[in-house]
């Protein structure tokens, strides 16, 4: 983790977004062993350190727990995407009612530029860059409340969010009405509308639990695993691909 900004990448992200694809997707069950390190180091290519770390990081976000001596298994009681969405509402809608009161006109500056940069990044279509610059605007508003418990929550599972959002992106309409939702919480935040901040980021994250439910398992699998689309020197070309799997993803 980086306390105070956003995810950085890493080697050992990858074997951590690996995992995530198959817990997701339903590949690995509930109280399922993972394999040693030994073997996931000679699997991934990656050194123990790094397969270490992804353990340790997939341990922060409460996925997996390690036994001394006896190996690292899946917590049996893994959260759904619903479940995960319900959390992050309840601790950012606290988040932006305190940031409303508590930003500094620093901050608030910093989360329209973070909003600027986002929007310049929805309209060259490059959603990869829009993800990252999307953890940071939420990171951002939770540490602008002042309160280091909600903020602590949100840095603590960060690659976790990362990755949702990430896969959020790839379903139908999600992008596009985050980059409508973002601007005017940060609106609400440097009006000091503590009120309406709850409400907008209330209906932004019931929003992306929208578009989950409206999938059953097999489309969900689709979007999960499916990388996001980089900038290209073709815009066209990336829209494509964004459509492809949202054409698979509902």
């Amino acid at each position: 983790m980086t306390p105070g900004g956003p995810v950085a990448k890493k080697v050992g992200d990858n074997l951590v977004r690996t995992i995530l694809d198959r817990i997701f997707q339903g590949k690995l069950t509930d109280g399922e062993r993972l394999p040693s390190i030994e073997k996931m180091t000679r699997e991934y290519g990656m050194s123990a350190v790094s397969v270490r770390e992804a353990i340790h990081k997939l341990s922060m976000m409460g996925l997996v727990h390690i036994r001394q001596g006896g190996g690292t298994f899946l917590d049996r009681n893994i959260p759904s995407i619903i479940d995960i969405l319900d959390a992050r509402k309840y601790v950012e809608v606290a988040a932006g009612y305190l940031a409303a009161r508590n930003a500094t006109a620093e901050e608030q500056a910093r989360l329209g530029r973070i909003v600027a940069a986002m929007e310049e990044d929805f309209r060259n279509r490059d959603y990869v860059a829009y993800s990252k610059k999307d953890l940071e605007f939420h990171l951002a508003i939770a540490r602008m409340s002042r309160n280091v418990l909600l903020s602590a929550f949100l840095e603590n599972i960060q690659d976790l969010l990362y990755y949702l959002q990430e896969r959020t992106h790839m379903l139908r309409g999600t992008i596009e009405k985050a980059n409508r939702f973002h601007p005017q919480i940060a609106k609400a935040i440097r009006k000091g509308d503590g009120k309406k901040a709850q409400e907008l980021i209330a209906a932004h994250i019931e929003a992306v639990k929208r578009a989950w439910e409206a999938y059953g398992r097999t489309e969900r699998s689709e979007a999960i695993g499916t990388p996001l689309p980089r900038r290209t020197g073709a815009a066209t070309e990336a829209k494509s691909q964004l459509g492809t799997v949202r054409k698979k993803a509902g």
